[in-house]
């Protein structure tokens, strides 16, 4: 399963890399919008040494928060994300000149 959250897309993969280390937080990335993609359950690991892909999720329950994308009302919308592993991107958008951020 694939996901594309605003600027941020989650991309189903078999298994976690090996050594990673788990973070403490539950924001996945600010968006371009200044806005926070931020997880209730599951477990997120970032990398710093990939051009495209930023970290993972091992989700399991999780729902995902942004105040402009997903479903409801209140301070934030949420998405409900499927039990498995996921690559984090950030996405960008191609144009004859130049790669821009995909913006929310």
């Amino acid at each position: 399963m694939n996901y594309r959250h605003g600027d941020l897309a989650l991309i189903g993969i078999d298994k976690l890399p090996d050594n990673l280390k788990k973070s403490d937080t539950k924001i996945l990335m600010k968006g371009s919008g200044g806005n926070n993609h931020e997880i209730d359950n599951g477990d997120v690991y970032f990398i710093n040494n990939n051009q495209f892909i930023f970290g993972y999720l091992a989700a399991k329950n999780t729902k995902l928060f942004h105040l402009e994308h997903g479903e409801g009302k209140g301070k934030n919308k949420e998405a409900k994300i499927e039990d498995g592993i996921y690559e984090l991107r950030k996405q960008n958008e191609e144009t004859h000149t130049e790669l821009k951020q995909v913006e929310d």
